[in-house]
């Protein structure tokens, strides 16, 4: 049904999030994705207001170029600052590895700044606030904040392949740091600047072809909003074919809601982790550890279906989308073919291609049916997606959280 894609299982997401990574390159989530999947993070009412944000076309943060480089922005913080707490890092490297950490945050603040108290994108005014507040649609500043922290953590795929220090290679850096403070008294201190940024080389290259993430659940958030960008940016999903699938299902609640489900179960996870390792060898304590992450599984398993439902929806629009496409082609020939028909009655001839008339209208009616065929498809998707789902598909156990 697909063109070009294969059908997308259950099965196939629980297992790109058990590995903690997903065949091929996954495009970068747009702002609107971005912004859904950290509203997550937040209480129920501040994330409905940027759910009715999203829906009514309001504006919403943004960042220049886009909130993947707000997350390497702070995964190149957190570097600096690890790198900061290793020991014997030298005088004169810890002074630019300092300079580096108070630049880039004082960069991230200017665009925490830029992009949650700006005017353009919230109502500044009395006036304007107390219209947001009526409409439903006003965020408060402390949920800004909240946001914005949960922008930084935006899914991100092959995070320490963009040029940044991998933890695991925390220990050759070390000695790399340890090697610039021996000879940048001989070299001077211009060098040094250099010499650190020899410390945001990778240590090992990522597998090409391939977007890997910090753990399943970040998996699964970017499998999430790249589906959602693949619909909402299929001119099908828009069109007056699907009307009535647009007002069964909301879309942007939909992607909040698996996110805030996704985040929790996270939490939740880490908790029980922290609990076994505090257990010690109490062996009733442990298992009822284990018979409560067990409980969690079917938690997991819903989620997927979830996801594999609005794989199953982005696959159906692409191709209703090519579907609509040859029935504006269709259509178009049907007005050449008009105004031909003009010109030979224009001219005397009074022959009508009857067999040509036909087999445009069969075309046209054999695209129609196939839109059809397309909605059935997308209804059995729409059913799939309520929180009552029994199902279960992929994995079952919940992926171990990633730090």
């Amino acid at each position: 049904m697909t063109q070009g894609r294969p059908t997308i299982t259950g099965e196939q997401i629980g297992a790109w999030s058990a590995r903690s990574r997903v065949p091929g390159e996954l495009p970068e989530l747009s702002d609107a994705a971005a912004v859904l999947i950290a509203a997550g993070h937040l209480r129920d009412e501040p994330r409905a207001v940027i759910v009715r944000r999203v829906a009514a076309g309001l504006p919403i943060p943004t960042v220049p170029g886009g909130f993947h480089d707000l997350r390497q922005l702070q995964r190149a913080i957190d570097v600096t600052e690890s790198q900061l707490a290793a020991p014997m890092v030298p005088g004169v490297v810890a002074a630019v590895l300092r300079s580096r950490r108070n630049s880039l945050t004082r960069r991230r603040e200017d665009l925490r700044k830029s992009s949650m108290g700006g005017k353009a994108v919230f109502a500044g005014s009395v006036r304007g606030i107390r219209r947001e507040r009526r409409e439903g649609v006003h965020l408060e500043m402390t949920d800004r904040e909240r946001l914005f922290d949960a922008l930084l953590r935006t899914p991100t795929p092959n995070l320490d392949g963009g040029g940044y220090v991998r933890r695991a290679g925390s220990l050759a850096a070390d000695r790399m740091v340890s090697a610039l403070g021996q000879v940048a008294v001989r070299a001077g201190a211009s060098k040094v600047e250099e010499w650190i940024s020899a410390l945001g080389v990778e240590v090992g290259e990522m597998p090409s072809g391939q977007s890997r993430f910090v753990d399943g659940y970040e998996t699964i958030l970017a499998l999430t909003g790249t589906f959602y960008d693949r619909v909402i940016r299929s001119p099908a999903w828009h069109s007056e074919h699907f009307e009535l699938q647009r007002t069964q299902l909301n879309l942007h609640a939909e992607v909040a809601d698996i996110a805030a489900d996704v985040i929790a179960l996270r939490s939740v996870r880490v908790d029980l982790e922290r609990s076994r390792r505090n257990a010690g060898f109490d062996e009733s304590f442990r298992a009822h550890i284990d018979s409560r992450e067990q409980s969690l599984r079917p938690v997991w398993a819903q989620l997927i279906e979830r996801v594999r439902a609005l794989a199953g929806i982005a696959e159906v629009m692409e191709s209703a989308a090519v579907e609509l496409r040859l029935l504006d082609e269709f259509a178009h020939t049907a007005t050449i073919d008009e105004r031909i028909d003009r010109l030979v009655a224009r001219s005397g001839s009074r022959e009508m291609s009857a067999d040509n008339a036909d087999r445009m209208r069969e075309q046209i009616k054999a695209g129609e049916e196939q839109l059809r065929i397309y909605r059935d498809v997308l209804q059995g998707n729409l059913i799939a997606l309520p929180s009552n789902l029994g199902g279960r598909a992929g994995s079952d156990a919940p992926p171990q959280s990633g730090d």
